[in-house]
C-alpha cells in the first residue's frame, strides 16, 4: 500500500555517486553553504543593529557633553551667544534647530535690543 503524505510530491531524487552510493560530500557541501549563508545573514543583522545602537549611544553622549559644556557658562555668557539657560536641554537633544518658538524668541530679542 502507498502512503499519500504531503511530502510525497516534494520528494527529490537522492544524489548518488558513480558507484551508486549516496553522495554525502555533496550534501555536506550544501549544508555548509546553507549554514554559511544563514550565519552571514544573522551577523549582518547584528552588525546593522550594533551600528544603529552605537549611533544612538553616540548621540546621547554628544548631547550630554553639550549640556555639560553649556551648563558651566554664566547667564551673561549664554546671553552673549544668544541663548537662554532654558535652551540648553533643547540644544542637547537636537530639537533646538527645529523649534519654531525659538525663532520667535530670537526675533523678539533682536527687536528689544534695537
Amino acid at each position: 500500500m502507498h502512503n499519500n503524505s504531503p511530502h510525497d510530491s516534494q520528494q527529490t531524487e537522492i544524489r548518488r555517486t558513480a558507484s551508486g552510493a549516496i553522495d554525502t560530500d555533496y550534501y555536506h557541501r550544501r549544508a555548509r553553504a546553507e549554514r554559511s549563508d544563514f550565519l552571514r545573514a544573522v551577523l549582518s543583522c547584528i552588525a546593522c543593529c550594533g551600528w544603529r545602537a552605537w549611533g544612538c549611544i553616540k548621540k546621547i553622549m554628544e548631547g550630554q557633553s553639550a549640556r555639560q559644556q553649556l551648563s558651566v557658562l554664566s547667564a551673561r555668557e549664554l546671553k552673549d551667544i544668544g541663548l537662554a539657560r532654558s535652551d540648553i536641554d533643547a540644544i542637547a537633544s537636537g530639537a533646538y534647530a527645529t523649534d519654531e518658538t525659538r525663532c520667535v524668541r530670537s526675533r523678539e530679542r533682536l527687536r528689544n535690543c534695537a
